[in-house]
């Protein structure tokens, strides 16, 4: 199943502080993504299966993530929700009738997110660092 959805992942990058992640650009990369549906279980797909740009840019600021692969048009979708804490920062959106969210530790970059689409649920795994 396809998602036309540019987000899942989207995320951050190591901070010292959690009040500079609203004041940062992060560029983030999405390295695992699993598929899952209720019996069947999960499987690995591709970035390009789901229609997810492999690389996006994070500006914390605007609140907005920017699909940023080589030789595609840059796509930008807007950040419904976003939230910190001094160890994690939180995000969540809506595009068409897909719901995502991701959660990106503010200690070492890394980026865990799921998307919900249908039938299906996809499981992004990733890593951030500041721009």
């Amino acid at each position: 199943m396809r998602v036309s959805i540019l987000l899942a992942c989207g995320f951050i990058a190591p901070a010292f502080l959690a009040s500079e992640a609203y004041a940062a650009s992060y560029i983030c990369a999405v390295g695992q993504v699993y598929e899952c549906q209720g019996v069947e279980g999960c499987k690995r797909v591709s970035t390009d299966a789901i229609n997810l740009s492999e690389f996006m840019v994070l500006d914390t600021e605007k609140k907005q993530l920017t699909s940023a692969s080589l030789g595609e048009a840059a796509k930008t979708e807007d950040i419904e929700g976003m939230s910190t804490t001094d160890k994690n920062i939180f995000l969540y959106g809506t595009q068409d009738v897909e719901t995502w969210n991701m959660t990106v530790s503010l200690e070492n970059g890394a980026l865990a997110g799921g998307i919900t689409s249908g039938p299906s649920s996809f499981a992004l795994f990733g890593n951030c660092t500041q721009k």
